[in-house]
C-alpha cells in the first residue's frame, strides 16, 4: 500500500555526508520535516477529494486526475532530485515545493486541473528537498527516513476526509503551510553546491542491487494498490491503516538499524505475506500485516542512497518512481483486483527475495 500512503489510489477515488548530523540532532531534523510532510500530503489529496465532493467532474475525469498528480508527485522526483543534486538546492526545492501546493489549494475551485498539476509538482519538489536533506544528514541510518516518509500516511488518512467532507480546511491549511515554508530556511541546513569532478558514474555492478530494491518496492506498491477488503470501506479503518502504517515505517527503520537491514527486512515481508492474505477478510490481520509491510521502505531508500550517495535526491526520487509503476496498473484500472488477489502472497514472497538480494554486500549494507 506504499503509493497509496503518500498519494492517491483509484481504490481510495551507507554513506557520511561531509556535514552529517548525529544522534539526536539528525532524528530531531527528521522529525520536523515529517511533521511537515504530513500536511503537505494532507494538502494534495484535500484537492483531489474536493473534486470528489463537489461531484462536478465525471468519473473517468476524476480517475484521469488522481493518474495525473500521482504521475507528477512520484514520477517527477527523480528529476527534481538531478536537479536538487546538482545545484545544492535542497532548502529551496522544499520551500518552492510548499508554495506551490499553496496555490494548488487556492486555484483548484477554479481551476481544478491546473490545481492538480500544482499540486503534483509541488508534492514533488517537498519530497525531494526535504527527503535528501534527511538522508544526507543521517548518517547512513535507516531510522530517519522511516521517521520523514512515515506521516505522510496520516497526511493522506487526513486529507481524504478533509476532502470529503468540508471545504473549510483551505484557509488553515495555507496558514499552515506558509508558516512552514518561512520556517523550512531553519529546518533544512544550507548546502554548497557540489563540484562536478565530484560526480563521478556509478560502477556499473551497482546497478544490479539498486535495480532489485526498486523492484520490491514496485511489487510492494503493485500489492498494496491492488488489494482491499469490505472492513476499508468506514472512516475508521482509513485512520487505522494509516496509523498502522506510519508505525511500520518508523519503527522499521530504528528496528532495521539495530538488527539488521537484511535480516529485519525480509524476515518481515516473509511475516506479511500471510497476514496480507488474511487480511482481506480480517481487519486485525490487515493492521498487523501493514505495521510489517512497511517495515522495508525506509530501508530501501537509505540502500538506494548508499548506492548514489552524492545523489541523494536522485536516491530519494528513484524508490518513489518505483511506486508509480507498480501503482499503475491500478491506477490505470489495466488489472481486475479480483484477479490479482490470489497472486499477492507469492508476489510478497518474490518481494521479499529481490530485496535479500538486493541489499548484499555489494552495498554494504547492516
Amino acid at each position: 500500500m506504499e503509493l497509496e500512503e503518500a498519494g492517491l489510489s483509484r481504490n481510495c477515488l551507507e554513506a557520511r555526508a561531509p556535514s552529517a548530523l548525529v544522534g539526536g540532532k539528525a532524528m530531531g531534523l527528521a522529525m520536523r520535516l515529517g511533521g511537515i510532510h504530513a500536511l503537505v500530503d494532507a494538502a494534495c489529496v484535500a484537492v483531489i477529494y474536493a473534486e470528489v465532493a463537489l461531484d462536478r467532474l465525471p468519473y473517468e475525469t476524476l480517475t484521469a486526475l488522481v493518474l495525473l498528480y500521482n504521475s507528477l508527485a512520484f514520477g517527477f522526483q527523480w528529476l527534481v532530485g538531478i536537479l536538487a543534486d546538482l545545484r545544492g538546492a535542497y532548502r529551496l526545492i522544499a520551500a518552492v515545493g510548499t508554495w506551490l501546493i499553496v496555490a494548488a489549494v487556492v486555484i483548484e475551485p477554479s481551476y481544478p486541473w491546473a490545481g492538480v498539476v500544482l499540486a503534483g509538482i509541488g508534492n514533488a519538489c517537498f519530497h525531494v528537498g526535504a527527503g535528501a536533506v534527511v538522508l544526507r544528514q543521517s548518517h547512513g541510518r535507516a531510522a530517519e527516513a522511516g521517521v520523514f516518509v512515515g506521516p505522510g500516511a496520516i497526511g493522506l488518512a487526513t486529507g481524504l476526509w478533509l476532502g470529503l467532507n468540508s471545504d473549510l480546511w483551505r484557509q488553515p491549511i495555507i496558514a499552515l503551510l506558509v508558516c512552514s515554508s518561512l520556517l523550512l530556511p531553519r529546518f533544512i541546513p544550507s548546502v554548497a553546491a557540489p563540484s562536478m569532478q565530484r560526480f563521478r558514474p556509478t560502477a556499473a555492478w551497482i546497478a544490479v542491487p539498486v535495480a532489485l530494491l526498486l523492484g520490491s518496492v514496485a511489487i510492494r506498491s503493485a500489492v498494496g494498490g491492488l488489494l482491499s477488503g469490505s472492513w476499508r470501506t468506514s472512516a475508521f479503518a482509513s485512520l487505522a491503516l494509516a496509523a498502522a502504517a506510519m508505525t511500520g515505517k518508523c519503527v522499521g527503520g530504528a528496528l532495521s538499524d539495530r538488527l539488521g537491514w537484511r535480516t529485519s527486512s525480509t524476515f518481515a515481508l516473509l511475516l506479511a505475506a500471510p497476514l496480507v492474505a488474511f487480511g482481506l477478510q480480517r481487519f486485525d490481520a490487515a493492521l498487523t500485516g501493514m505495521v510489517v509491510f512497511q517495515f522495508t521502505m525506509p530501508v530501501t531508500l537509505a540502500a538506494v542512497y548508499l548506492a548514489f550517495p552524492r545523489w541523494p535526491g536522485l536516491a530519494f526520487g528513484l524508490p518513489c518512481l518505483a511506486l508509480l509503476l507498480g501503482a499503475l496498473p491500478d491506477l490505470t484500472g489495466l488489472l481486475d483486483p479480483a484477479a490479482f488477489k490470489p497472486l499477492a502472497a507469492p508476489l510478497i514472497l518474490v518481494s521479499a527475495l529481490l530485496l535479500f538480494v538486493g541489499l548484499g554486500k555489494s552495498l554494504r549494507t547492516k
